[in-house]
C-alpha cells in the first residue's frame, strides 16, 4: 500500500461516524445519571455487609476498615469492623432509599438541571461517607488506645 492509497482511505474516513448520535445519548442521560447516583449507596451497603459478616479475624493491610486505633489488637480490630459494617450498611440503605426517591424525577428535568441535581446528590453522598469515616474513627479512638487496649475511665475519689 502506497502513501497515496493511504491518503485516499483517510479522506473517505469520517471519525464522527464512530460516535453515536447525540440525541440517543441525551435520551439515555437520565438513566445513566440515575445509575451513577445509585452506585455509591449500593457499594456502601455491600461494603458494610462485608465488613460486618466477612471481615478478617485479625488486622491486615489488604481488607477491612483500617484506622490507627483499630489495628492495635484483635479486639479493637473486630470492634472496628463491626462498627464500620453497621455504619456503612446503614448509610448505604438510607442513601439508597433517598437517592432512589430523588432520582425518580430525573427524566422530567432539563439536561443541565439534571446534571446539577446529580452533582448535588453525589456531593451529599461524599459528605455522608466522610461523616461516617470521622464517626467510626472517633468512636474507636475514644474506646481504644494506640496499643489496642480499652481505655480506662478515671475514677473520681
Amino acid at each position: 500500500m502506497s502513501i497515496d492509497d493511504f491518503k485516499g482511505l483517510m479522506d473517505e474516513f469520517d471519525p464522527a461516524s464512530l460516535l453515536p448520535e447525540l440525541d440517543t445519548i441525551i435520551d439515555k442521560l437520565p438513566l445513566l445519571v440515575r445509575v451513577a447516583v445509585l452506585i455509591g449507596p449500593v457499594m456502601l451497603l455491600v461494603m458494610g455487609l462485608l465488613y460486618f459478616f466477612a471481615s478478617p479475624k485479625e488486622a491486615n493491610y489488604h481488607f477491612g476498615y483500617r484506622c490507627y486505633y483499630g489495628m492495635g489488637s484483635v479486639e479493637a480490630w473486630q470492634f472496628t469492623q463491626s462498627l464500620a459494617g453497621i455504619v456503612w450498611g446503614a448509610l448505604g440503605l438510607i442513601l439508597g432509599i433517598a437517592m432512589f426517591l430523588i432520582s425518580r424525577g430525573f427524566a422530567q428535568l432539563e439536561t443541565m438541571d439534571l446534571l446539577w441535581r446529580a452533582v448535588y446528590c453525589l456531593a451529599g453522598e461524599a459528605g455522608a461517607v466522610v461523616a461516617g469515616c470521622i464517626g467510626v474513627n472517633t468512636v474507636v479512638a475514644v474506646r481504644y488506645n494506640s496499643k489496642g487496649y480499652l481505655r480506662r475511665k478515671k475514677r473520681h475519689t
